[in-house]
């Protein structure tokens, strides 16, 4: 054996120890942990910020969440019955499943058509899938499915245009402000 093939085997030697230890420690790692790990967002910008509160409903902003996991993440953070405000998209929800049948009431899409979610969502929130062409609809439509007690959300829970998801994030906070 070559010096050169014991310092490539002691390098993928390297890399398969620490690529062990780092499996170990995520399997130790508990879920509460992992949890708080991912929703420990107050640090971030547009990350559940609570816009305001209005006639008992809190109104978050949660535009950062350009994912599904990090939506899931902010509605299963969320103890209150929410009314979810999101982008619609072609997205497999699934992962939604257990967290929309335990805090979500009802779903409104914007700008686009709600039919992936409704086909996929729909069923766990008596069919309160909607569909709404601006952001001032989506939040006039969120304010009447609401009662005091439950938060409203704005997270678009897809990967979207940064600028169009920014420009519906500013409209949220002004309609919400108002």
């Amino acid at each position: 054996m070559t010096l050169e093939q014991l310092a490539k085997q002691g390098r993928r030697k390297e890399i398969l120890t620490t690529a062990f230890t780092i499996n170990e420690s995520i399997c130790r790692a508990r879920n509460e942990n992992l949890k708080r790990s991912f929703v420990d967002c107050e640090h971030i910008k547009n990350r559940n910020e609570l816009v305001a509160t209005r006639n008992g409903v809190g109104y978050i902003n949660d535009s950062a969440a350009h994912s599904l996991s990090a939506t899931w993440f902010s509605l299963e953070n969320n103890t209150n019955p929410t009314v979810w405000i999101t982008i619609a998209g072609d997205a497999d929800y699934e992962e939604m499943i257990p967290v929309v049948r335990e805090h979500v009431k009802a779903i409104i899409c914007v700008g686009g058509d709600a039919g992936q979610v409704r086909d996929s969502l729909g069923y766990l929130v008596r069919n309160d899938v909607t569909s709404a062409d601006s952001m001032e609809e989506a939040v006039r439509m969120a304010a009447q499915k609401s009662v005091p007690g439950y938060n409203v959300i704005f997270s678009p829970g897809c990967g979207a245009n940064d600028e169009v998801i920014n420009k519906m994030a500013k409209a949220f906070v002004k309609i919400v402000k108002e």
